[in-house]
């Protein structure tokens, strides 16, 4: 049987530095020569993520397959998470494949074209995204903490430089550096215009873009603050380092810049008041329910009623579907034992998890302690006068920016690692009690649970709930409750 294989390292220092590509290679080789596969083309994905299929080596590889269809047997990978961490992704690129008569193996984990094997194959993909997304909910969550407490998690702007204390990285002031940026606002203050101004600044030794320039006199840092607006809004919160320009003067630039004017605010198109909308569909013709209050005497009521015009699905009681939909979440509560048999399976699966994780992090460590070696080698240089002023400054800028370059990917690194048991007893606590999880959360909790949890959507017809698909786990747990196959029948759910 033909074969083809391909491996993928996530980042593009990985990539650089060969992290896992060889191991995987070989592991994969290995495979095939175990199994009598004739390996016909390795495809090597370097530096790019499995959260998109818009990847070089992975298009070359689908590309490649449908050129010889008929020819190639077997896909292997080293793990399903090779292929793709977004579970709705490896399903589509499983389907391709097996329309082009392509099996897909992993070395690592026990999949194969019978019902057990497609549902592992299933559960790892859905693993690698969940592990993808908390990871990124886990560096969000740490650094909007982070930030709260004042601290500044990117590089270092111009006038400052980035400190360790206590494993933790600080803005300190460059005087130099700030120097030159209390003239900027000072001068712009004054009335110099942008070109005036460059051409002052690039006397004093520091050459400015219009756009760089723009950014500096905009900066809230230079007064003390931190504003980012994907997560706080227009809010701007205080900093715990040094301000260069005093908030007045800064406050001031920014009227005469235009900045501070009357935002508006975006469209929310989340409502608390229906939680169901965007997760629940009409069973007559498949189009979103929306919601809306009809206005009484001395009320209004809230319902849910289709998007489409003219539908005859007739609107529904908001209480009466969220009453139905809190019930079939209970019914989905997986038992005790089950939930056991999760908690070292996950375990299990993620055990090689953190290591990748402290590898990358003692691979940062030990080249930011190269760096420090070459700034010490280079400030002993220029101390002996072996080295020329122009040079030596050229040179430990450089070291520089590369140091506060390693200390950012740091940071985000150590955010990102999380207790693992603690992640699993939160999700375990999520399972055991889904209609207070969800009774208890956001709208946007609310919302991102029900896309996970229901995949393709809720209805609502006969007074209760029902779904054509629910989450590979829940599935599985809902069967196993039932005693009935581990899989989920290819019709889907019925309605409870």
């Amino acid at each position: 049987m033909n074969a083809i294989i391909y491996i993928r390292v996530s980042t593009t220092e990985q990539a650089e530095l060969g992290y896992s590509l060889k191991a995987q290679e070989e592991a994969c080789l290995e495979y095939a020569k175990r199994n009598d596969y004739t390996v016909l083309k390795v495809f090597i994905e370097k530096g790019e993520s499995a959260k998109t299929t818009n990847r070089t080596q992975l298009q070359k590889m689908l590309d490649y397959s449908k050129e010889n269809k008929g020819k190639i047997d077997i896909l292997i990978v080293y793990k399903i998470d090779r292929l793709s961490r977004d579970v709705y992704d490896a399903l589509s690129l499983r389907l391709y494949l097996n329309k082009l008569g392509i099996e897909l193996k992993s070395v690592s984990e026990p999949i194969d074209s019978s019902p057990i094997g497609k549902f592992t194959a299933n559960l790892f993909s859905s693993l690698a995204q969940l592990d993808n997304d908390m990871r990124s909910e886990r560096t969000s969550m740490g650094m909007k903490q982070a930030i709260k407490e004042g601290r500044w998690m990117w590089q270092a702007p111009t006038g400052y430089k980035l400190e360790k204390s206590n494993g933790k990285s600080y803005l300190v002031i460059n005087e130099e550096q700030a120097n030159i940026i209390k003239e900027i606002f000072t001068l712009y203050d004054n009335g110099y215009r942008g070109y005036e101004l460059i051409k002052t600044i690039k006397q004093k030794g520091l050459d400015l873009s219009k756009q760089t320039l723009s950014k500096i006199l905009r900066n809230v840092a230079y007064k003390g603050m931190i504003k980012v607006e994907s997560w706080f809004g227009n809010e701007e919160l205080r900093g715990l380092h040094e301000p260069i320009i005093e908030e007045e003067l800064f406050n001031r630039i920014q009227f005469k810049l235009g900045v501070y004017k009357n935002f508006q605010k975006p469209k929310i198109f989340l409502n608390k008041d229906f939680p169901l909308r965007g997760i629940i569909y009409c069973p007559n013709c498949g189009n979103k329910l929306t919601g809306a209050f009809s206005t009484g005497r001395n009320k209004k009521y809230p319902y849910y009623r289709c998007s489409k015009k003219n539908c005859i699905y007739k609107s529904k009681d908001k209480y009466e579907i969220e009453y139905s939909f809190i019930e079939f979440l209970t019914k989905l509560i997986p038992n005790e034992n089950l939930l056991e048999d999760f908690i070292n399976s996950m375990k299990s699966v993620w055990k090689d998890k953190n290591k990748t994780k402290y590898n990358y992090l003692n691979m940062l460590e030990n080249k930011t302690k190269e760096i420090d070696k070459k700034i010490d080698s280079l400030i002993n240089l220029h101390g002996k006068n072996l080295i020329s002023e122009q040079d030596f400054s050229s040179r430990y800028n450089k070291f520089k920016l590369e140091q506060q370059e390693m200390m950012q990917s740091t940071n985000e690194e150590e955010l990102s690692l999380g207790d693992l048991d603690s992640y699993i007893n939160y999700g375990i606590g999520v399972l055991r009690d889904l209609p207070n999880f969800w009774n208890n959360s956001s709208i946007e909790i609310k919302n991102k649970l029900g896309l996970i949890l229901f995949p393709e959507g809720l209805y609502y017809l006969d007074k209760s709930i029902g779904t054509t698909k629910i989450s590979t786990i829940l599935g599985v747990f809902n069967d196993k409750n039932n005693d009935k196959s581990m899989m989920v029948s290819e019709g889907g759910l019925e309605p409870p």
